[in-house]
């Protein structure tokens, strides 16, 4: 019988190993939204949670690299930054990349980021909500 109980104890023990949460990451993932730009630029944004904030990243994949695209990020209607990034060459086209962490409000944010072609005029605005 002591045999029995040892085993159920280890097996007890090992369950309880195993239910222990792990710690997330510093970052998770809440949202992503794909958009198409008046002249076919695609969009990507994605929201993830960090740390008490809400990190906004947006990505462009645009035809051609070296254009000057003008980003401005929104937090729940209010404009909280504006910025000036160029397309690098990627893929026979140009990408952008560019992520700042916003207030994460406790009642849920509605974050947009809207850019402009500084050169062609195209626009586009991505919205995602955590």
């Amino acid at each position: 019988m002591s045999n029995h109980l040892s085993i159920a104890a280890i097996i007890a023990t090992a369950g309880l190993v195993l239910a222990t949460p792990v710690p997330a990451a510093a970052s998770t993932l809440v949202s992503a939204t794909n958009a198409t730009c008046t002249l076919g630029t695609k969009a990507l944004l994605t929201l993830s949670h960090d740390d008490g904030h809400v990190e906004a990243e947006i990505e462009l994949h645009a035809a051609k690299s070296g254009q000057s695209w003008r980003i401005r990020f929104f937090n729940d209607g209010v404009r909280v930054l504006t910025l000036t990034r160029n397309t690098v060459a990627e893929d026979g086209g140009g990408t952008l990349s560019s992520s700042r962490l916003l207030t994460d409000h406790a009642d849920g944010n509605v974050i947009t980021v809207r850019v402009v072609n500084q050169a062609t005029g195209e626009r586009c605005a991505v919205s995602a909500s955590v």
